[in-house]
């Protein structure tokens, strides 16, 4: 899978599975609105939040096309997923962070 679409998909994936829990709960609260007094501050909280991947990708050149970024093979289950053919490239691991802003939680009343 490409980089770029495995990160879209993920990001979607996150954000899209806090809503569905936050509609899901019946009691207490996912992503509520706390404000933002020192407290939440200084415990780390706020509205903004860092997404962080640590993937390691292929730089894949493959003849008669562009060399693109990869995800590198994932195990899933017990079963190793991954793309054969003939190329060449590089791996390496990177690490970064995305800021997201996460849903609030809709008050029930």
């Amino acid at each position: 899978m490409e980089l770029k679409n495995f990160i879209k998909e993920a990001l979607k994936d996150i954000v899209g599975a806090v809503s569905e829990a936050q509609k899901e709960i019946s009691s207490g609260e996912i992503v509520p609105d706390v404000g933002s007094s020192y407290q939440t501050v200084e415990l780390g909280i706020n509205s903004v939040q860092a997404i962080e991947f640590e993937v390691t990708v292929n730089a894949d050149e493959k003849e008669g096309s562009a060399a693109k970024l990869s995800v590198v093979a994932a195990v899933i289950g017990a079963s190793v997923q991954g793309s054969s053919g003939a190329s060449s490239g590089h791996a390496a691991k990177l690490k970064f962070n995305i800021p997201v802003r996460l849903p609030k939680h809709k008050s029930n009343s």
